[in-house]
């Protein structure tokens, strides 16, 4: 039954790009003078550093809250912890796709939010007096996700009660907030001191210039971190049957979803040039489109991208609280949601970057 729907997804999805293929070609020759200066300016200033300075702050409020449980460990410096674990997290999904300037140097996406976190590796890192976790080796034992095992575990009734009779545990806990604060203030400064600058001068079209790399950033965030990791890979798409495991927020359980519903919030926020923090709208890529006058099937690409958000965020609200406890017995509606995900992928990556003349910069090595 799989096999036979894989088969006919294919051929649809075939069909779909030839479409693609059509309606790109009858705006190939439009000249393009779109002003990317000013939408460079409104990304950096409006979006990604306001983006970058929550994230930075919500680290901060995760080692305030740390410190506060350690030196008063309560069921309610228990839960202020483990809120300030989810407030973070769901930041992160607001900066995670802007893997560039100071994020890609320091590798920021695969030091936090590499999951499945892999927990044997981690218990024996705990008792590691000498670990590195600034090598690649370590990108499964720390982040976010090395957090989520750690403040929940296999059982969150006895998580805090591990913490407190397991002094190395709690010690490590320690060190990857500390880790993830130094990251994200980090990758702040980096922007702020000197790559907005570089960033917003880069008005180019080739290959290297900001607006080409950021819409890469931007797809492949949508396509591997959205689509596939967070729904496509545990719903078992690409294995023929559910993986729970390798949910985001696996032990903490119902924040996965949670983070997927924050993750789709930014990449509809991005697109259609919302700010981060205030009602201003600004360039954006809807315009870019508009301003192209791209079109498919009659109907402008931007409007279809953007309802195609629309309905992939209402799937979304509609899926179980648990996406654990719901994933193996009945993963139909999850499977619906990585459909309509799909869909915006090829809008996106197909349609908008043939369109915008951008090149995929990336390696699509995961069978879809």
């Amino acid at each position: 039954m799989l096999k036979l729907r894989t088969i006919i997804v294919a051929f649809a999805l075939l069909s779909i790009l030839e479409g693609c293929k059509v309606d790109a070609s009858q705006n190939a020759g439009q000249k393009d003078d779109f002003d990317r200066a000013a939408m460079l300016i409104f990304w950096a200033d409006e979006i990604i550093i306001p983006a970058y300075q929550d994230y930075h702050l919500k680290t901060k409020v995760l080692q305030y809250s740390l410190a506060d449980y350690r030196a008063n460990p309560s069921l309610s410096t228990e839960e202020s912890l483990r809120l300030a674990f989810a407030n973070g997290y769901k930041s992160w999904q607001w900066v995670s796709a802007f893997a560039i300037g100071p994020a890609e140097s320091m590798s920021l996406l695969n030091f936090s939010n590499i999951f499945p976190c892999d927990t044997s590796e981690l218990l024996t890192a705990i008792t590691n007096p000498n670990l590195n976790l600034s090598l690649p080796s370590t990108f499964d034992i720390q982040g976010w996700p090395a957090l989520d095992y750690l403040l929940y575990g296999s059982n969150p009734d006895s998580a805090f009660n591990q913490l407190q009779s397991d002094p190395e545990r709690l010690q490590y806990l320690q060190i990857l907030c500390d880790r993830l604060e130094s990251l994200a203030r980090s990758v702040l400064e980096g922007w702020t001191a000197t790559y907005r600058s570089s960033f917003v001068s880069s008005t180019g079209s080739g290959a290297d210039a900001a607006t080409n790399k950021l819409i890469n950033d931007f797809v492949f965030n949508y396509e591997k971190e959205l689509r596939a990791a967070k729904i496509g890979i545990p719903a078992g798409v690409f294995s023929g049957s559910p993986l729970p495991s390798r949910l985001e927020a696996y032990f903490s359980d119902t924040l996965s979803k949670s983070l997927y519903r924050e993750a789709l919030a930014s990449q509809r926020a991005f697109f259609e040039g919302r700010s981060f923090s205030s009602d201003q709208i600004g360039p954006s890529l809807q315009d870019y489109l508009d301003y192209l006058q791209i079109s498919h099937n009659g109907e402008m690409l931007s409007s279809k991208i953007i309802n195609q958000f629309k309905q992939v965020e209402t799937l979304a609200a509609a899926l179980p609280t648990s996406f654990k406890q719901a994933i193996n017995s009945n993963p139909g509606p999850f499977l619906q949601s990585y459909d309509a995900l799909q869909q915006n992928v090829i809008w996106l990556k197909v349609d908008m970057m043939q369109a915008l003349n951008v090149r995929v910069d990336y390696v699509d090595a995961d069978g879809d």
